[in-house]
């Protein structure tokens, strides 16, 4: 039986029928790895397998036993899942099905993403493909954070599926209306104003969404691993990263990790998030800073910023943050001024550790393609 490393994991390659005609030998094979078995994970790759009696199911169940780890059967095709599902194996192990295949060709583009490509499926579905250097496991859990925050009343597009495509990987999504909403501004100036007040009024009820602590992360843990990331002994701001991430009170409420005019979609007049992969809980500041930079702070230091982000110039960016802080504070007026000072000194974090690790990430994925 075929048998290699594969997603950090040795994964045994299953085929054909397995039954009493052959079963011995399916765990003969397996005995002969048994030595491994304590010290990594297991996985069982079922592409090519049509059928398996229960004799093999009582095979896959000792050697669950005997790893003391989880096992994960990968591929599944839908009749081989029946099997699992109807004799109870599924909640026993990780069984995932196969995943669709489709192609691209002819599909159209209609927006990017930090970490991909979005591109029109047909009426009624579009698909994020990410790039090479996605790790399939990061994709799994940005659709994951995605079901969850829709659970949780977050305004989302609805996830469907991982595929697999000529590209790499993707998730299918519904259909927007429309692209992100940086590109309906840019083609409808006049409109500021109305979109500015549309995505503050989301954004305030999305921070009042309490999320279970079981299903997304503190957004401060991670963006403590992001410093560590891009951390350079000679560079003396990490310390200071650390500390201001620390000082920010915690919450338990829903932040999306990186806001900004690209990574929301409009449909049928509505704001819908996309790119979730950031989805944790978190104080709103970690929000807000986010937008803060990507609209105001870092054009002061890299100018032409917006308009080759979102093809938006620097006024209009301005003049929409601030229709959209004016709403955003509008039950809160008191506090607009420690705000803004508090925006100031926290947009730090979008401008230097994610803009670090965006540059940091791209520079990985050119040296990959050489």
């Amino acid at each position: 039986m075929k048998s290699d490393f594969k997603d950090g994991a040795l994964t045994f390659y299953l085929e054909g029928r397995i039954d009493s005609s052959n079963v011995a030998r399916l765990e003969a094979e397996l005995r002969d790895e048994k030595s491994v078995f304590d010290n990594v994970n297991i996985a069982f790759d079922a592409s090519k397998l049509q059928y398996i009696s229960s004799a093999g199911l009582r095979v896959l169940l000792k050697i669950k036993k005997e790893t003391k780890r989880p096992v994960r059967i990968l591929n599944v095709s839908d009749e081989v899942f029946d099997i699992f599902d109807v004799t109870g194996f599924t909640e026993i192990f990780e069984v995932e099905r196969k995943m669709r295949c489709i192609t691209l060709n002819g599909c159209k583009r209609i927006s990017s993403a930090l970490n991909g490509e979005i591109f029109q499926l047909s009426d009624d579905e579009m698909i994020k493909v990410y790039g090479k250097d996605v790790p399939l496991e990061d994709i799994r859990k940005e659709r994951a954070y995605a079901q969850a925050a829709m659970v949780c009343g977050v305004p989302t597009l609805i996830p469907y599926d991982v595929v697999q495509c000529e590209e790499g990987y993707g998730i299918v999504f519904e259909k927007a209306e429309t692209t992100s909403l940086s590109y309906v501004i840019s083609h409808n100036l006049d409109r500021i104003p109305i979109y500015a007040n549309m995505l503050a009024r989301m954004i305030r009820e999305l921070h009042r969404t309490e999320v279970p602590k079981d299903k997304f992360p503190d957004i401060k843990d991670r963006y403590h691993k992001w410093v560590e990331e891009i951390d350079d002994p000679s560079d003396s701001k990490t310390a200071v990263f650390s500390n201001l991430i620390s000082s920010i009170p915690d919450s338990s409420t829903y932040v999306h990790g990186d806001i900004n005019l690209n990574s929301v979609m409009v449909q049928n007049g509505e704001l819908l998030l996309l790119d979730m992969a950031g989805s944790a809980r978190g104080n709103s500041l970690f929000d807000l800073q986010a937008l803060f930079a990507s609209l105001v702070a870092i054009e002061k230091n890299d100018e032409g910023y917006c308009l080759r982000t979102y093809g938006i110039s620097s006024a209009n960016c301005r003049k929409f943050w601030d229709e959209f802080f004016t709403v955003y504070m509008s039950d809160r007026q008191q506090e607009i001024e420690s705000m803004n000072s508090l925006l100031m000194k926290y947009s730090v974090l979008k401008e230097s550790v994610l803009m670090k690790l965006e540059n940091k990430n791209r520079l990985n994925k050119i040296i990959g393609e050489l």
